[in-house]
């Protein structure tokens, strides 16, 4: 089943990726995320879209991280790392009914609505920040927040495709990894992962600083 969506997808960006339309039919194919089923306490099951396996694949977390997933959606790729050691987990919705809904799925976690361009947290507070889904609001005031909330020496990963899916007022790869760097991350980088990416810039640490 895997190699035939990774097919499907393939020929969406070899055949299609030239028409405004044709590129955001892929978009949707390679960050949607799929009802799996129920586990066995009734919770709804989801598989990872290749944006969200492209956060997971590089995010540097480590047991008893907070971390905090600026797009996170039906609470997936929180649940996925989660489910591999424990975690302080946080997130951000578009609303407060879905925040609320996604609190609940992930067991009573830090899920509230809110603007990247003001996150809702304190200085300082995260080890890994992740955005698997679109940069919503001004780039630089987005990546300003983010390095506000990260802890010194922090990551952030933020999905990208590999290929060209780029629609009106879209920011390429290269033009976001330069803000990155303007806004004063440190080894700013891309690395694959399937069909998606992830690029990759780190919060100075105190030792950096010095």
């Amino acid at each position: 089943m895997r190699a035939i969506y990774e097919k499907v997808c393939y020929n969406h960006v070899t055949e299609w990726a030239d028409t405004k339309i044709h590129r955001e039919g892929v978009r949707r194919m390679l960050t949607k995320t799929e009802t799996m089923g129920y586990d066995l306490a009734g919770k709804e099951q989801h598989r990872l879209s290749a944006a969200m396996k492209a956060c997971a694949s590089w995010a540097a977390v480590e047991e008893h991280d907070k971390i905090l997933d600026m797009s996170c959606g039906n609470g997936a790729l929180l649940d996925h790392l989660n489910g591999k050691m424990r975690l302080t987990l946080c997130g951000m919705c578009d609303t407060a009914e879905r925040a609320r809904a996604v609190s609940e799925q992930l067991g009573g976690a830090d899920v509230v609505p809110g603007r990247m361009e003001d996150i809702p947290w304190r200085d300082d507070t995260f080890r890994v920040v992740m955005l698997s889904g679109a940069m919503k609001g001004d780039a630089r005031r987005v990546l300003d927040e983010t390095l506000r909330v990260l802890n010194n020496g922090g990551q952030f990963v933020m999905a990208a495709p590999l290929f060209s899916l780029r629609g009106e007022g879209d920011i390429s790869r290269k033009e976001m990894m330069r803000l990155m760097q303007e806004a004063g991350f440190k080894d700013v980088s891309f690395r694959t992962s399937g069909f998606f990416g992830a690029i990759i810039g780190w919060k100075p640490s105190l030792i950096d600083a010095k």
